[in-house]
């Protein structure tokens, strides 16, 4: 399986910032594609109850540990399953394993 952040989008100004919503698109190994959505405090509920490696738990644990300022960087970053079946975070558009 593959995640890749897509975008984020800023709560509305009336809203709580864990309004914050991040989009992503998930690909699997069957080649299957989808683009969805999740906001920060989902994003939050789900890393406290969702222990493991995997690539969709690694993305949103990078999601709800960078600073509010920081979301940008964030935006075409991919996480990945290797062939061992480790995951490891890709920097996409360098071609660079993320620590």
């Amino acid at each position: 399986m593959k995640a890749i952040i897509i975008s984020h989008e800023p709560s509305p100004p009336e809203s709580p910032v864990e309004i914050h919503r991040f989009v992503f698109q998930l690909d699997t190994e069957f080649g299957d594609s989808s683009i969805q959505q999740i906001s920060l405090r989902t994003a939050r509920v789900i890393v406290d109850n969702l222990p493991g490696p995997g690539a969709f738990a690694k993305m949103l644990r990078a999601i709800v540990t960078t600073e509010r300022a920081r979301y940008d960087s964030l935006v075409s970053r991919a996480f990945l399953r290797d062939n061992d079946d480790h995951e490891r975070a890709f920097q996409q558009d360098r071609g660079e394993v993320c620590a």
